[in-house]
């Protein structure tokens, strides 16, 4: 009698796991904490941060050594614009978190920004950042779970290889449409 071949891959299962136990993990409350306002003058134009980091925007300013950066999806997509045009040597209001201010002389952390404005006008206020990290949070923790359920259904041979692009055309379909129409967590 020969040996009937498994179905099941154990490595896109492996993954799977790993993928869903960080993404199931990961705390999706942003912690609200005692914020400082400071008032800096920028020492050079903000930045975009290029590349897959943690921030869309950063910059420096004339007071502090340290790079303060805005976080991905933190600024309203109505503003970006906005925070893209300051230019060196304005003035603007940084809302940080108090144990960042301590930190401002070290030189060497980088600076979480929470809030931002400019003359009074508010490019980035606090309800804006969490709410914005809120929904930036829930869009990346339902990729994980699909990506998840997509190994999970591939790792136990439970869909064919024709069906799998489907699904996945589906769900990219579904984002690209919930982004271009700012619909559900967009």
């Amino acid at each position: 009698m020969a040996k009937q071949k498994s179905n099941i891959n154990w490595y896109f299962i492996i993954v799977g796991i790993l993928i869903l136990y960080f993404s199931l993990s990961n705390n999706l409350t942003s912690k609200k904490s005692e914020l400082k306002e400071i008032t800096v003058e920028l020492e050079s134009d903000i930045a975009s941060a290029k590349g897959r980091g943690i921030a869309d925007y950063k910059f420096w300013t004339t007071e502090f050594k340290n790079r303060f950066v805005i976080l991905n999806a933190s600024v309203s997509k109505g503003k970006s614009d906005a925070v893209e045009n300051l230019k060196q040597g304005q003035k603007v209001d940084l809302l940080i978190d108090l144990s960042d201010f301590k930190k401002l002389s070290e030189g060497k952390k980088d600076i979480a920004v929470i809030g931002l404005s400019l003359n009074g006008d508010p490019l980035l206020t606090q309800d804006e950042f969490y709410q914005n990290r809120q929904s930036y949070k829930i869009r990346q923790r339902i990729s994980a779970l699909f990506l998840a359920l997509m190994l999970f259904l591939n790792g136990f041979g439970m869909i064919s290889q024709k069906v799998n692009y489907v699904i996945i055309g589906i769900f990219i379909g579904a984002a690209i449409i919930m982004r271009i129409f700012e619909i559900g967590i967009y």
